[in-house]
C-alpha cells in the first residue's frame, strides 16, 4: 500500500525547474500582461503628450527616437500583446497544475510574440536580418 502511495506522489510533484520557470513567467508575462494594457489605455495621451513636446526635456539625457517609435505603433499592438502575455501565463498555470498542453499554450504566445514586433515596426527591429 505504501509502494502505490509513494508512486502517486511522485507523479503528483511539481519537478524543481518547472517551479522556476512557472513563477518567473507568473512575473515576467504578469507584469508584462498589465504594462500593455496600460500603455493601451494611454497611448492616446501619450501621443498628445509627445506632439505638445512635452517629453523635450528628455532630449538633455536620452535619443527620443525609441519614444518617437512608440508613440507611431498602432494601439492594437499592445492589446495583442497583452492578451498573448495573459496566453503565456495561462499556459504556465496549466504547467503549474502538471498538464503538458500548457506548454503549448506558452510555446505559441511566445512565438507569436517574436512575430508581432516585425508587422507593427516595420524595419525598425532586427533591421539588419531583412
Amino acid at each position: 500500500m505504501t509502494t502505490t502511495n509513494n508512486h502517486e506522489n511522485s507523479e503528483n510533484t511539481r519537478p524543481e525547474l518547472l517551479k522556476i520557470l512557472c513563477i518567473l513567467t507568473f512575473i515576467g508575462s504578469g507584469l508584462s500582461l498589465v504594462s500593455n494594457l496600460i500603455m493601451f489605455m494611454t497611448i492616446d495621451i501619450v501621443r498628445e503628450y509627445f506632439e505638445k513636446g512635452m517629453f523635450d526635456f528628455l532630449e538633455e539625457n536620452m535619443d527620443l527616437s525609441a519614444l518617437e517609435i512608440l508613440v507611431s505603433i498602432n494601439s492594437i499592438y499592445f492589446l495583442l500583446q497583452a492578451l498573448l502575455f495573459g496566453l503565456a501565463v495561462y499556459g504556465a498555470y496549466i504547467m503549474w497544475n502538471l498538464k503538458k498542453i500548457g506548454f503549448h499554450f506558452y510555446l505559441i504566445a511566445q512565438i507569436i510574440l517574436l512575430i508581432l514586433p516585425q508587422i507593427f515596426y516595420r524595419g525598425c527591429l532586427f533591421h539588419h536580418l531583412s
